[in-house]
């Protein structure tokens, strides 16, 4: 496992540090250091290409035993890009030409520079990335390539792009491509254009849905397609070394805003298939991420890498963070340690720290620094050399772990980001339910996967599939998902499910996928009242959002529903039976309310959805039970040394009570790796309870071994 730490963005650190604090990233038990090549730095004068502090910089790594990843930072483009290149700026969606300028935390470049569609950017982007891998391609320290930064590429353009006539070209193009012809379009778009130039992106929202919907995916594929340029630019001078790249945040909290739209920087489902691996930053103290989001986000950057491509923590927390002249909350070691543990337990292969020293350049300076001056830095690297010299002295327990295979899966449906936005200029209520949804599931330690609507492969590993807020569907999509359900899975749907096409038309009630297993929406309702009683296993009250959605009650089918909830004297919470499966009706959006609510009778309500799909997890928390304060959080595993059962307590909880099925540990006993403490278990009707009680880092890491 590389578990490395960012050292240089040039030109910080100065060359007066870089010896002592090399020496010092060794000893504290990190074996990796990551650099930032800037093409704005390395090419600051046209065909002339300057690695010399990066060459420095490696010899000291090698002197000190550290591998070095290289983040080819292509998108800090060269102050003389529109010189070498006329007419390559970006077009905004006022015609405008965008003005590049330097970025606020970083010394030397243009942002976001010339347009990629412009061959002649791509040409010369595509030189600095290969004479750069040609120089360190045989590198003995190198481990890797980092090819695109946080998916950047429209950083301060001040506005939506990019409208110039390369990309108007491009579109056109991959339109051609979707479709195959204009007559196709049009029958699809139910258009009458007559050439393609008359074929127009949507700029703005609450504007016609279908080409606002067309661009936005359009934008999302470009992206998709320059990161597999990338790579591909990169492969042909470095033929045996991992390629990677990430973004600032999983693709599904890329939610879009007024000047950015939705899943802007890139599909990572679909970036992954042209990469050897993809991550994402996170900055748990300073974002606010909790055990559940954090979990959360990795668990999605984990369901796109698949099982054949790595997954990295490409910038994690390293210290306090500083933004201008604010400063956040502390980064103590043990709640660092629990990063970096909860994503060994979700199955990372790198992790890496942003960054070493507290910054000195722009609005980041005095921040984030793991050995940075926030007086924490001391017991920060005590604590990361007891995990990296673990890690080194038991390489075999970790290097064919792999996390469990979930039983339940969770729908993310870009479309229906792109039809939020078009309305919106907002994908945040699809976001909301998709990761209300997921936080629920981290809480009650039931396992999900995210599952990309393109990428419905396998599905009969799924016991459960939740579609939250998934307004936008496709026959291919709908299709996929009832034969699952026919096949004996079972569905859970919310309201509007399937009321519109990938163009944007809507659909009817009875045109909607689920009427098929005959369940029909009698319309929109308001809100008479926002508590929802439901007869699940007792009562439980949940809170609706938005509007409701009741059912009709009957239709040609005969179906005759399982009611939970009703509503204006219909059905309003239902499961139907479909061939050998069943569809779970909810006719508002519980996941949003949870989201910001965390309602523990919505998580029984989940978990009872749960176990009704026969769900069984191999381990239970008995208590204690999830509060608003925090939870116990698990993630399991295998190795080739048997089971490993990551244990997270929350601040103020020493002790747990777990239920386990006997073949977790079948010896009826385990041992917590990070301090060789014994925990013995009791049968209990087929079953081992006992109980963790918390260690080093508020955590327990339980194998057969020690």
């Amino acid at each position: 496992m590389n578990l490395g730490v960012q050292y240089y963005r040039a030109p910080f650190p100065e060359q007066r540090f870089w010896e002592a604090d090399l020496k010092k990233i060794r000893e504290s038990g990190l074996n990796t250091i990551q650099l930032w090549v800037l093409w704005g730095w390395v090419e600051a004068d046209p065909d002339h290409f300057n690695f010399d502090d990066y060459d420095r910089l490696i010899e000291l790594a090698g002197k000190y035993g550290l591998g070095v990843i290289l983040s080819t930072i292509a998108e800090i483009q060269p102050h003389w890009i529109h010189r070498a290149v006329p007419g390559s700026e970006m077009i905004d969606h006022r015609g405008n030409k965008v003005i590049s300028t330097l970025r606020c935390e970083c010394n030397f470049g243009l942002t976001p520079g010339g347009c990629t569609d412009h061959p002649g950017v791509w040409e010369r982007m595509k030189r600095f990335l290969q004479e750069t891998g040609r120089h360190y391609a045989d590198c003995g320290e190198l481990r890797g390539w980092d090819i695109w930064n946080e998916l950047r590429w429209n950083v301060q353009a001040d506005g939506l792009v990019c409208f110039c006539d390369h990309t108007l070209s491009a579109y056109r193009e991959w339109l051609r491509q979707q479709y195959g012809s204009l007559e196709a379009l049009n029958a699809a778009w139910k258009r009458r254009y007559v050439c393609w130039e008359d074929v127009c992106p949507g700029k703005l929202p609450d504007r016609p849905y279908t080409e606002l919907m067309s661009w936005q995916k359009f934008i999302t594929a470009r992206a998709d397609r320059h990161g597999a340029m990338r790579h591909a630019a990169m492969r042909e001078v470095d033929s045996h070394h991992v390629i990677t790249a990430h973004g600032a945040a999983p693709s599904p909290l890329y939610a879009g805003d007024r000047d950015l739209y939705p899943i802007d920087r890139g599909n990572d489902w679909n970036l992954a298939a042209s990469l050897d691996g993809i991550g994402c930053s996170s900055f748990p103290q300073w974002q606010g991420i909790d055990d559940a989001d954090f979990g959360m986000r990795i668990e999605m950057v984990k369901s796109a890498a698949g099982e054949n491509r790595q997954v990295w923590l490409s910038e994690l927390q390293g210290g306090r963070a500083a933004i201008g002249f604010e400063i956040y909350g502390k980064v103590h070691a043990a709640q660092q340690q629990r990063w970096v543990w909860n994503g060994i337990a979700c199955g990372a292969d790198s992790i890496l720290f942003w960054c070493w020293r507290d910054e000195v350049f722009g609005r980041e300076s005095s921040g984030f620094g793991l050995a940075g001056r926030d007086g924490l830095a001391p017991e920060r690297l005590e604590a990361m050399s007891f995990t990296g010299k673990l890690l080194e002295a038991h390489p075999e327990l970790f290097r064919n772990y792999r996390p469990i295979q979930p039983e339940i899966g969770l729908l993310f449906s870009p479309h229906s980001y792109y039809l939020a936005w078009a309305q919106e200029a907002s994908g945040t209520r699809i976001a909301d339910a998709l990761t209300g949804y997921a936080r629920a599931l981290v809480r009650n330690s039931l396992p999900c996967q995210f599952l990309e609507e393109d990428h419905l492969e396998n599905l009969e590993r799924f016991k459960l599939i939740i579609l939250p807020r998934t307004i936008v569907t496709d026959r291919k999509m709908e299709q996929i998902l009832l034969d699952y359900v026919e096949k004996g899975g079972m569905l859970l749907c919310e309201s509007e499910c399937g009321a519109f096409s990938r163009e944007g038309f809507y659909r009817y009630p009875e045109e909607r996928f689920p009427a098929r297993a005959g369940i029909v929406e009698a319309g929109r309702r308001s809100l008479e009242t926002r508590t929802i009683e439901l007869r699940c296993g007792g009562f439980l009250h949940l809170e609706a959002e938005q509007w409701l959605t009741p059912l009709e009650y009957g239709d040609a089918t005969g179906a005759r529903p399982e009611v939970f909830a009703t509503s204006h004297g219909a059905p309003l919470v239902a499961e139907y039976s479909y061939g050998a499966g069943r569809i779970l009706y909810c006719g508002t959006y519980f996941g949003n309310v949870y989201r910001t609510t965390q309602s523990p009778d919505f998580e029984k309500f989940l978990a009872a959805i749960a176990s009704s799909a026969t769900v069984t997890p191999m381990v239970e928390v008995l208590s204690p039970r999830p509060t608003d304060d925090g939870f116990i959080y698990l993630k399991r595993g295998r190795s080739e040394y048997g089971e490993l059962l990551f244990v997270f307590f929350p601040e103020n909880v020493q002790k747990c009570e777990l239920r386990m099925a006997p073949e977790l540990f079948p010896e009826g006993r385990a041992c917590d790796f990070l301090t060789g403490r014994i925990f013995e278990f009791n049968e209990d009707g087929g079953s081992f309870t006992g109980t963790i009680s918390a260690g080093k880092f508020n955590m327990a890491l339980l194998t057969r071994i020690c």
